[in-house]
């Protein structure tokens, strides 16, 4: 009887050994899966340095723009210029949309919806102000121009204090006008005065 005990409480170890490597496995393969996207375990650093690369890609581009825009304005070529205020307004929309994409650490995510939100905000000015532009009303032109610089400016302190680099001030001024334009390296270009 006692042989036959030893015997059952042995097969029992081995069973919940057997069991709990098993568990083991599962755990080891949920966690190798991940369950979603490679950008939910970002720290901080890391959302910074792709969300800098987003901004970095389209830099050049707006570049391009913003010199089209002034040439077409000294030209007096408004339509021109308000098409390029509109082209670049959709590129930023674009960046935008992929900055969204990223995951954010949870601990950031409400001041990178933040940052996001002004960026919106600056493009809606700067479609205004490409309205205003083509059809020539000085006078909106000018306050899409004010108020495309206040929203800069609270722009890039909160993208600055971020942390950001190609999206804050430092790629504005890398790529485009920055603070003085409506919307600087997340958003159209040049002065509207």
């Amino acid at each position: 009887m006692k042989v036959e005990l030893e015997s059952r409480l042995i097969r029992a170890s081995r069973a919940r050994r057997g069991s709990g490597a098993v568990l083991m496995v599962v755990a080891l393969l949920l966690a190798g899966c991940g369950g979603g996207s490679d950008d939910e375990d970002l720290s901080k650093a890391d959302y910074i340095t792709k969300a800098d690369a987003v901004c970095a890609q389209y830099s050049a581009n707006s570049a391009t723009l913003e010199n089209q825009f002034n040439q077409a304005l000294k030209g007096s070529d408004l339509e021109a210029a308000a098409q390029d205020f509109e082209d670049q307004a959709a590129d930023v929309t674009a960046m935008l949309d992929e900055l969204e994409q990223l995951t954010a650490p949870a601990s950031d995510q409400a001041t990178v919806d933040q940052i996001i939100a002004l960026g919106r905000q600056r493009v809606d000015v700067a479609k205004k102000a490409a309205d205003a532009i083509a059809s020539g009303d000085k006078e909106t032109m000018i306050a899409a121009g004010k108020k495309a610089s206040v929203l800069a400016g609270e722009y890039f302190q909160l993208a600055d204090g971020f942390g950001f680099k190609a999206c804050g001030s430092s790629g504005a001024e890398a790529g485009t006008t920055g603070a003085s334009g409506a919307t600087g390296a997340t958003g159209t270009t040049g002065t509207t005065s």
